[in-house]
């Protein structure tokens, strides 16, 4: 998808999509490198747009890893299709990403090992997806959110217990990579 159509879709769908302009390689690289490709077996990516993000997760995989990818936009899932649909490890999902570790499961896996995301949870404010990712994600791995400022950063810190944060100059906006490691207790683990 060029810029211009993401442009029209990011304003008829603001809420929705949480941005206007694509996300730059740099962010998808940026991303990735939160990522241990050689352990990733199951990625799971939510707010997958026009699949940017999608494209560099698919670049670093392994041939026998999969790429579970939401996004609940009619339009960006097409053009996923039709632009990377080829490729037999991902799995392109229109539906809610709430349901993620029926998906999870229904692909042969237990857990996810590494949650990427660029849903705009700035303007949601419903804890409820970043939750679920806590408890599918593979406990001493990452959950890695995009965002456009440090303004969520406590409520990670809050479900995961740590956040540090990567910043991309070379974007639009500038972006601001959050990564959470999921470090549960074995009290917890039995608890969940």
């Amino acid at each position: 998808m060029g810029a211009i159509k993401f442009f029209i879709q990011g304003l008829r769908r603001f809420k929705e999509v949480g941005t206007i302009s694509r996300s730059s390689q740099f962010v998808g690289k940026t991303m990735a490198k939160h990522i241990d490709f050689s352990k990733a077996n199951c990625i799971v990516e939510l707010g997958a747009g026009d699949g940017s993000i999608t494209l560099q997760m698919l670049k670093n995989m392994k041939p026998d890893a999969k790429l579970l990818s939401f996004e609940i936009n009619e339009k960006f899932c097409q053009d996923m299709k039709d632009d990377l649909g080829h490729d037999e490890r991902l799995q392109i999902i229109q539906d809610d990403a709430l349901k993620m570790g029926e998906y999870i499961k229904n692909a042969g896996f237990e857990y996810a090992d590494y949650v990427v995301s660029a849903i705009p949870f700035v303007i949601i404010p419903e804890d409820d997806i970043i939750e679920e990712s806590y408890k599918h994600l593979r406990n001493g791995n990452n959950y890695i959110q995009l965002h456009y400022s440090t303004v969520a950063k406590k409520r990670y810190e809050r479900i995961f217990g740590n956040a540090k944060i990567d910043f991309v100059m070379l974007n639009v906006p500038p972006a601001f990579i959050h990564i959470c490691t999921k470090n549960e207790t074995e009290e917890e683990a039995k608890q969940a």
